[in-house]
């Protein structure tokens, strides 16, 4: 078994180690463990190229999945985008957090993996703020604000902690 996270195949160097990486054994396990990539057709296409060559792959969204990039032909929001994304997944064989859990019984096991889609809800605050409010003011006033405040869209709803709240 194999895990990878934050392959951002966007960048050549990296879209070059996925297209080099290859199992060590037939049936091999890869779980791929968020940030695949921030563009539809580079996220469908690292998926595609992994799952033909892993036994069984496992996804777990991480935020740049989520996100809805204005160069993105893939426009979709917030649930509908991670939907959408279960879906492709699905369509090519690979195992989501929707997905029952599977049961790996390679060497040490049997291990029961549980891929979880866990957004963030604004509990790790910078220092010196005790509110979702006062860490953004701090963040934007340092000039450090995560790219999911303008990508990362909670359709339908409100907000990322409601979204958090409900589960999915």
């Amino acid at each position: 078994m194999l895990a990878l996270s934050d392959l951002h195949v966007a960048y050549p160097e990296n879209r070059e180690l996925i297209e080099n990486l290859r199992p060590d054994a037939e049936g091999d396990w890869l779980i791929l463990a968020g940030d695949v990539g921030e563009i539809f057709a580079d996220i469908k296409w690292a998926l595609s190229t992994l799952s033909s060559r892993f036994g069984t792959v496992i996804w777990v969204p991480g935020n740049h999945e989520l996100w809805t990039h204005p160069e993105d032909e893939v426009q979709l929001r917030g649930v509908e985008r991670y939907q959408f994304l279960v879906e492709t997944c699905r369509s090519l064989g690979i195992i989501t957090p929707e997905d029952p859990y599977r049961v790996w019984d390679g060497p040490d096991g049997p291990v029961t993996i549980a891929p979880m889609f866990l957004l963030y809800d604004y509990s790790f605050l910078p220092e010196g703020a005790w509110t979702k409010e006062e860490g953004l003011a701090i963040a934007y006033e340092t000039g450090i604000v995560c790219s999911d405040e303008v990508l990362l869209h909670p359709d339908p709803f409100p907000s990322r902690e409601t979204w958090c709240r409900a589960g999915r």
